[in-house]
Order: structure tokens, then C-alpha cells, then sequence
């Protein structure tokens, strides 16, 4: 019997070795998974699960998991929480998942850990300074501070001051700290000068972002342009200008194209939001890390413009197709 459970304990030691056993393309990766015949599994770790947002995100994500007949799954905390981000992540390792899609909340060493076992990355919205990723979609801060100042200066006037305030997700996230620099730089060359006199924080909650907003507004009457750079932000920001009676005298900006953030545009209670493609961060996200997996190709550049436009009313009914626009790897 002993001779018998010997057998037995070698036999399974043996085909152990042959499921772990890997090799790798010349682009460095694990081509266990990339056999014509077996299909893909890419994980993307979104910050938000259910946020509108992210949705349209998750949008381009199945669409190219279906063209490319890749498992794709869509994983990512409730509320803002790196921590679950990077368990999610380290999930995704431990599945032997052939790519993954992030965003910059996540802590690098997860990340990392990711790279570590030849697994491509690729991060969006926000950086991860520390990762060797195969390339990073978001948007060009710079492009947007300049779209919404072009708008602003239309309303205010070139000789009249601009006192502003802004309300971000989180201030203590470097993409929100970025925007908000780009923003200084830009409306500080105003000819008739320029007072930003708060940032609140939105969380990521309406509800949140919405107190912010009456609090903001009543201890800053002289406030006539208010930057939302959260997409919860816009719609909570206008709908409060609206109830104090105060819109006529602000200028509200949105970021996103959330469904209510386009009604609000539409019915002029939100003057212009300045978006990117969310739609790309999932859909042309899979596609590169699909082609690099499967023809070893690789983007030029490693930082990518997802695409940054400006929507008021005059092309609200056209811009949504410039951003689902896909570019293939060479």
C-alpha cells in the first residue's frame, strides 16, 4: 500500500513541474498563455467598480475582450482605496492573469510584482512613477488647463479679474495635484489678474461634493469660475449655482462626460467640461497589451495623450466619436 501512495506522490510531483514550467517571447513575455489555441485572461483594476465614469471605461474594455475573444475581468473597489486596489492587483498575479490594466492609485509594488513576472501593465487616468510599464493613457493637463481658460476668459472678459475655485476627488493624489499646477500657470498670465481662493475635495461622493459647494459659495460670493476636476464635481456644482440663483455670475467647468454632465451642458447650467477617453482606457488599453502579447509590438512612447478635448454645445453632438478613435501599435 505504502509502494502504491509513493507512486501516486511522484506521478502528481511530475505533472506539477510540467504546468509550472515557462518560457518567454523575445519581448520578454510568458508565452504559457499566448498559444493561438488558449485563450488570453486580462484584468483590469479600476479605481471605482460602479463609477459612471469607469463605466464607460468597462464599455471599451468588453468590447475589445469580445473582438479579441480575451476573458477580461473588470475588478476594483466601491469607494477610493488603494490598499484594495493593490490586493486586486496581487490577485491578478496570483491568477496568472496575462495583463493588466490600472490606474495610478496603486501602490508601485504590487505593480511591480506584476512586471516581476513578465506580465504587461499598462497604467491610466494617473501615473505610476516607479513601474516599468508598457505604456500610460491619461489626459494632457496642460491641453486642459489651456481649454478651460479660453473658455473662461470668453465670459469674465480679458480685463476684468477671474476669481476661481476648484474642487478635485482627492487632494493628496499627485493626478489631481498636477491639474491643479497646470491650472495656476495658465490662468496666473490673465490680464486682469487672477485669485484662486479655495480647492475643496468631492471624495468621490456628490453628496460631498455638493456640501463643499455651499459651503465654497456663500464664504466666496465674489467666486465667478468654478473648476470641477472630479466628474461628481461638475453636476454638483452647477445644480447648487442653479439653487442659490447664482449661475448667471459663474462660470462652472466639468471634467468627464458622464450622461449628466452632457444634460447639464445641454441645458447651460454647465459652460464646458473637458474630457478624455475613457472609453480608450479600456478599449485601446487591451488592444495594445493584445498586440504586444501576441506580435511583440510596443507603443513609441511610453506617455500617450488618450485624447484631451473640449465639449460645450457647440460640439457636444459630435465629439464622442473622435474619442472611441483607435490607434494600432506599428
Amino acid at each position: 500500500m505504502k509502494k502504491f501512495i509513493a507512486l501516486i506522490l511522484v506521478f502528481c510531483m511530475a505533472l506539477s513541474f510540467v504546468a509550472c514550467g515557462k518560457s518567454s517571447t523575445s519581448n520578454g513575455n510568458d508565452t504559457s498563455k499566448t498559444n493561438k489555441d488558449e485563450q488570453l485572461h486580462f484584468v483590469y483594476v479600476s479605481p471605482l467598480l460602479a463609477h459612471p465614469v469607469w463605466l464607460l471605461a468597462k464599455d471599451g474594455f468588453d468590447a475589445a475582450c469580445k473582438e479579441l475573444k480575451i476573458k477580461g475581468d473588470w475588478v476594483g473597489p466601491q469607494n477610493i482605496s488603494p490598499d484594495e486596489m493593490a490586493k486586486l492587483v496581487e490577485t491578478a498575479v496570483a491568477q496568472g492573469a496575462d495583463a493588466i490594466i490600472t490606474q495610478g492609485l496603486v501602490p508601485a509594488a504590487p505593480v511591480n510584482k506584476a512586471v516581476d513576472k513578465k506580465i504587461p501593465v499598462l497604467i491610466v487616468d494617473s501615473d505610476i512613477a516607479d513601474v516599468n510599464k508598457l505604456a500610460f493613457f491619461g489626459k494632457d493637463v496642460n491641453v486642459q488647463a489651456q481649454a478651460l481658460y479660453d473658455d473662461a476668459v470668453k465670459n469674465v472678459g480679458k480685463d476684468k479679474p477671474i476669481t476661481a475655485s476648484i474642487q478635485v476627488a482627492a487632494l493628496n493624489y499627485q493626478a489631481a495635484q498636477d491639474q491643479v499646477a497646470a491650472i495656476k500657470n495658465v490662468f496666473s498670465k490673465h490680464p486682469g489678474g487672477f485669485k484662486l481662493v479655495n480647492i475643496s475635495e468631492s471624495k468621490s461622493d456628490k453628496m460631498k461634493a455638493t456640501t463643499e459647494w455651499q459651503n465654497t459659495f456663500k464664504t466666496y460670493p465674489e467666486i465667478n469660475v468654478a473648476i470641477n476636476l472630479a466628474a461628481e464635481a461638475g453636476p454638483a456644482c452647477a445644480n447648487v449655482a442653479k439653487e442659490m440663483g447664482i449661475k448667471d455670475k459663474v462660470s462652472v467647468y466639468a471634467v468627464d462626460d458622464i450622461e449628466e454632465t452632457l444634460a447639464l451642458i445641454k441645458s447651460g447650467n454647465i459652460n464646458g467640461s473637458v474630457v478624455t477617453s475613457f472609453y480608450n482606457y479600456g478599449y485601446q488599453a487591451a488592444y495594445w497589451l493584445y498586440q504586444n502579447i501576441k506580435e511583440g509590438k510596443k507603443p513609441e512612447k511610453v506617455f500617450n495623450d488618450a485624447g484631451t478635448i473640449s465639449v460645450n454645445k457647440d460640439n457636444i453632438a459630435t465629439y464622442a466619436e473622435k474619442l472611441k478613435e483607435k490607434v494600432d501599435l506599428k
